[in-house]
């Protein structure tokens, strides 16, 4: 178990891992023993967009998360609180023993949600990788997307976020589509994935609704008479889940959710390769490299499943990273170094470009990666 602690909105100082673990809790101290921690990674799984929608509360709460750009303006996104979603696990009856209304195997998975709900920034390889958290890097790639133009532009696009958690950048993305008049013939193919199924229900899911609710397409809606306002507060309705099916339907916009680790991510099952591939805050554990490597690549350059185009295929990956993660062993000199050695004699090929980087305080970085 490790922490980077480089969140965004709630600070708190660096620790080490020896402190971390001196300082768990008993019931924290329990579920991280060896015998408590799965041995093997979480299994490719797709989760519909309705069996998500179905699982959200009657109301969520949300507050606004700043994001500077390049430009000196400031963009502001909605998030879920994660009180929030701890609170509806509570009311859920999840955290009591006695409850009867889930499988020993989803009760399992959402004790451990409410375990890291307390403790967000706390990573468990294999158990929770830090999807309930907004970390900082994805705002620097939401602000890159922003500077370069990418998610107003109105091509047909097949785009993939790996690790996605809150999906800051993906959130940029859907901002802007939901902020532009109808696609007509256009269509937009968004693909998330999280390691952890919970954090796309949790966190992932209601984000994308709020990306809808608080942009132009939603704004019948909020003027009509089925919406209530309430600060900070949004009704769970069937009105609301129409009307948002309607605005993805009206701007072409396909929405798909995977969990599972990146070792068995099956992109013949997603349709292919994509356009445009995001990742951020996911290269700290060198462990997990190699599988998020070959995923990124495959996703790029793979060869076509027929529903690309037969046309020289056009992509960008990025990767928005802090350089150094300490004590962990991560960090973007480690990626370029798993990248040279994963694509072997092909490397002098591919490359590995810089194209952001912040050096005030934290070192942080965009880099885009061109496939050999």
């Amino acid at each position: 178990m490790f922490q980077f602690n480089f969140d965004v909105g709630e600070g708190t100082d660096e620790v080490t891992i020896t402190d971390l673990i001196r300082n768990l809790s008993p019931e924290s101290k329990e579920v991280l023993a060896p015998s408590s921690i799965q041995q093997t990674a979480e299994p490719f799984s797709e989760l519909s967009l309705d069996s998500l929608l179905e699982a959200l509360p009657t109301q969520i709460s949300y507050s606004l998360l700043a994001i500077p750009l390049s430009d000196g303006k400031e963009l502001k996104l909605a998030r879920r609180d994660l009180f929030d979603a701890r609170f509806q696990l509570i009311s859920e009856g999840t955290d009591h023993p006695e409850s009867t209304d889930q499988t020993p195997e989803s009760k399992s998975n959402t004790n451990s949600a409410l375990q890291f709900l307390d403790n967000p920034s706390d990573l468990v390889p294999l158990v929770y990788e830090g999807g309930l958290k907004t970390w900082e890097c994805s705002l620097d790639l939401a602000n890159y997307l922003n500077s370069t133009g990418h998610g107003s532009n109105t091509k047909p696009t097949r785009i993939l976020e790996l690790g996605c958690g809150t999906a800051v950048p993906t959130l940029y993305i859907l901002h802007e589509i939901f902020s532009s008049q109808p696609a007509g013939e256009t269509e937009t193919h968004i693909h998330l994935q999280d390691y952890n199924a919970s954090v796309l229900q949790l966190i992932t899911i209601p984000n994308v609704v709020l990306a809808w609710y608080s942009s132009p397409a939603a704004e019948e809606y909020r003027n009509s008479e089925s919406y209530e306002s309430v600060d900070s507060e949004l009704n769970i309705t069937p009105q609301l889940f129409s009307a948002f099916k309607t605005s993805l339907q009206n701007h072409g916009i396909h929405l798909r959710f995977f969990s599972g680790s990146w070792d068995t991510f099956d992109l013949n099952s997603t349709g292919g390769r994509y356009n445009l591939v995001l990742t951020s805050e996911t290269i700290y554990h060198p462990k997990s490299l190699l599988g998020l490597i070959r995923v990124m690549r495959d996703a790029c350059v793979a060869p076509s499943w027929g529903n690309v185009g037969e046309e020289v295929h056009q992509y960008l990956c990025l990767v928005a990273a802090k350089t150094v993660y300490f004590g962990v062993g991560g960090g973007i000199a480690e990626f370029i170094r798993c990248v040279e050695e994963t694509i072997g004699e092909q490397a002098s090929r591919s490359q590995v470009e810089i194209v952001w980087d912040e050096s005030i305080g934290v070192s942080r970085k965009v880099m885009s990666v061109r496939w050999a």
